[in-house]
């Protein structure tokens, strides 16, 4: 009888090993901060951050959506080179894409946009990158990669000035082709985009093209951007399947921490203060 039952004991433990090894369930974790540092005491806070996200964090990659300055400040090379430094002394492999205040809204926007290419245009090669990155020709700035079919992507979508239309629309529209090009394909189970602006009506020619493509994709898609300073998290669109977020101003809170649980069905966990 004792032999008996030793032997339901191993039976039940190889089943409950066997159900754990067949598991689908999936998991990937990154961060978001943006808006920051907009002044000299955010420096500090911006490093204290970033001491405090490589103590504790446990994701897998870190994502800056713009506007690395106010928008009264000059754009001094040294502003662009001070950040840099800042955000190079993360451990985790880290993306940032630009925004408004240090680029178009400059008063030589050419010239910062000189600098910004200089110390931010492939930004991830200072680390080792287990997932490789792609840019899109003629719009270097942008990035896509995938983890477990979920593709990342980011674009140079910002607000502020427009100082010439036709260039302007030129880029919604690489923004748009470069999203269908990296969510179209039947492996793909997700999207996740990150900008610097809460769209407007200048971002018209984007958002109707972004939307068609988002209702044709079906599949989950998360928008992430900045701008707002203020949390949002909503659907705004018809378009049920996009979700958009709106990350809180690096100032007033930490990194934004995104788990995307890849199950039967996929789901998100938000954590804006995952270092308490």
């Amino acid at each position: 009888m004792k032999k008996l039952y030793v032997r339901i004991v191993f039976i039940l433990v190889i089943a409950i090993i066997n159900n754990c090894s067949n598991s689908n369930t999936k998991q990937i974790t990154f961060s978001v901060m943006g808006d920051v540092p907009r002044a000299e005491e955010e420096k500090v806070i911006l490093q204290q951050q970033i001491k405090k996200h490589n103590q504790l964090s446990s994701s897998q990659f870190m994502v800056h959506v713009g506007d690395i300055k106010a928008g009264s400040t000059p754009c001094d090379e040294q502003v662009y080179k001070e950040t840099a430094g800042f955000l190079k002394q993360l451990k985790v492999p880290t993306f940032i894409i630009p925004g408004d205040n240090e680029w178009n809204d400059c008063e030589n926007p050419d010239k910062a946009w000189t600098f910004w290419e200089k110390y931010f245009l492939r930004f991830e090669n200072n680390w080792k990158v287990s997932f490789k990155a792609k840019h899109q020709p003629g719009q270097l700035e942008n990035f896509a990669f995938q983890i477990n079919n979920i593709s990342f992507i980011g674009i140079n979508l910002v607000g502020g000035r427009v100082h010439d239309l036709d260039v302007w629309n030129e880029k919604m529209q690489n923004n748009v082709d470069w999203i269908k090009k990296h969510i179209m394909h039947n492996k793909i189970k997700a999207a996740v985009i990150f900008a610097q602006a809460n769209p407007k009506e200048k971002h018209e020619l984007f958002m109707k093209q972004f939307r068609e493509e988002a209702k044709i994709f079906k599949k989950p898609i998360l928008f992430i951007h900045g701008d707002g300073h203020r949390w949002i998290h909503d659907k705004p669109w018809t378009e049920q399947n996009i979700i958009r977020v709106q990350v809180d101003q690096g100032k007033i809170a930490d990194p934004l921490q995104v788990t995307i649980i890849i199950d039967k069905e996929l789901k998100y966990e938000f954590e804006r203060e995952p270092f308490k």
